[in-house]
């Protein structure tokens, strides 16, 4: 089964087993709205593979390994291959500086390759420790079960749409389009939300 991971992590996620000259190229990006200012990094890692699935969360100090269907220190993948995007957001309110920021995904599946199922939109929120957060994005299989997925002649793949939201507002600050596949994850578009505007600084 391809696992298809997309998970908040609260403070900066950070992967025990990758270091961070082995990130592909990364974008950084920063966005103002009218209650914030926001800060989104992403690093990509290609073609990665492990032995276990672990990560580490680098502001409590924490390890954790997941399974093929995203459960947390229960069933852990002894093996993975496929690639990763960690998406890192640091957020800064404007009007509030004292408030803690809440982030919302809302994520639905565009198109697909026809071997791969659909998968349901989710909808998912967390509260930022002191304003930072990370997306966890993984699409790949367990490595004993290669020549049983990797059949069809060209590599699965799915599009996502991801709506990002700052609660209480009801509509995203950013849209993302994303491409999982085994070789890589990437970013395809960006669309601002109306009140959202690129901040250059």
């Amino acid at each position: 089964m391809y696992l298809n991971r997309r998970r908040f992590l609260g403070g900066t996620a950070a992967f025990a087993v990758i270091s961070p000259a082995a990130a592909k190229d990364g974008k950084v990006l920063r966005f103002r709205t009218a209650d914030a200012e926001i800060e989104m990094t992403i690093e990509f890692h290609d073609c990665y593979a492990s032995r276990g699935f672990r990560f580490g969360d680098q502001m409590s100090n924490r390890s954790f390994c997941l399974s093929a269907g995203g459960e947390e220190g229960r069933n852990c993948l002894a093996g993975f291959r496929g690639s990763l995007a960690i998406a890192r957001y640091r957020v800064r309110p404007r009007s509030n500086p004292s408030a803690e920021p809440v982030l919302r995904e809302y994520v639905r599946t565009i198109d697909r390759d026809t071997r791969l199922p659909d998968r349901p939109p989710f909808d998912r929120s967390i509260v930022l420790k002191k304003g930072v957060g990370s997306d966890l994005q993984a699409f790949g299989y367990e490595a004993a079960l290669k020549d049983k997925l990797l059949s069809g002649g060209h590599d699965p793949w799915y599009l996502f749409r991801q709506d990002l939201f700052l609660e209480p507002q009801r509509a995203p600050f950013l849209t993302v389009y994303w491409k999982h596949a085994l070789a890589s994850i990437r970013v395809l578009d960006l669309i601002l939300g109306e009140q959202t505007w690129l901040d250059n600084k």
